[in-house]
């Protein structure tokens, strides 16, 4: 196959998700899409038909991460990529296409296309590894913060081009076999936040080749729940509590490195 893509789903309806399926299913590089029901809430999944999804329910919701790695770890070996979809992600058709032959062409191991806002305006994916301050800063100060928070979302990048970042985005990201295998996927002690920029290092930080994509574009109805419900802030926290906890909160060798490779090529 060439690309398995897999969905984490918790207590969604169907028309959350139609807009997602929709370009799942009309893009002719995405051979299987799996749909992970966390906790087992969305029952209108039974009625779905089409021969390209698969189902699969667990017992309790252990994650975005964790959902992910029953897709990752059930099909390792079974195709060339894997791609990790939100499912407030749509894009034309053939925009998949674009991402899997741009990858295949240039032997990327992983990446994420240019993602935008429903109106069409940038959505900055990319990003250095964060430090507490900026983290801080881009939460509580944005408006004081917004020097910093410009070089952590690399403005001053150009993304008509291809570009190395060590931190992408993980609501629609693109991994060979390889880098699935070298991973071994996400980490599920981060329930949600911070997944991605955990994965994002670990690749980033070994022979893989990262690559950002703009040839394909997809659109992102980015929720940014966070910012609105405090449940949402405290997964926040406890995630970024958890990242600098693992990495290192202010010497962090690996983080200063990674960054500095993304700056030089901009300076």
């Amino acid at each position: 196959m060439k690309i398995i893509a897999s969905v984490v789903l918790y207590k969604h309806n169907y028309n959350d998700i139609k807009s997602t399926l929709d370009s799942l299913i009309a893009d002719e590089s995405i051979d299987k899409i799996v749909l992970v029901d966390n906790g087992s809430h969305c029952l209108w999944l039974s009625e779905l038909t089409n021969a390209k999804i698969e189902i699969i329910n667990t017992r309790h919701n252990r994650g975005f991460g964790a959902g992910h790695n029953t897709v990752l770890s059930k099909y390792t070996d079974s195709a060339d990529y894997f791609l990790i979809c939100n499912p407030d992600i749509s894009f034309p058709k053939g925009e998949m296409s674009k991402l899997y032959d741009y990858c295949l062409a240039n032997n990327v191991d992983f990446s994420i296309p240019k993602i935008v806002y429903p109106d069409g305006t940038l959505q900055y994916a990319c990003k250095l590894l964060p430090n507490p301050v900026q983290l801080f800063a881009r939460r509580f100060f944005k408006n004081s913060g917004g020097e910093l928070n410009q070089q952590y979302e690399l403005h001053q990048a150009d993304y008509g081009k291809p570009f190395f970042a060590p931190s992408f985005s993980g609501c629609c990201m693109i991994l060979s076999n390889a880098a699935v295998k070298y991973s071994g996927g996400f980490d599920e002690r981060f329930f949600l936040y911070f997944e991605d920029v955990d994965l994002s290092r670990r690749l980033c930080d070994s022979d893989l080749k990262v690559v950002y994509c703009p040839v394909s574009v997809v659109y992102h109805e980015a929720q940014r729940r966070s910012y609105i419900k405090y449940k949402f802030l405290f997964y926040h926290i406890v995630s970024a509590c958890k990242y600098f906890n693992k990495w290192g909160w202010w010497r962090d060798i690996i983080r200063a490195k990674l960054n500095k490779k993304c700056l030089s090529q901009f300076y």
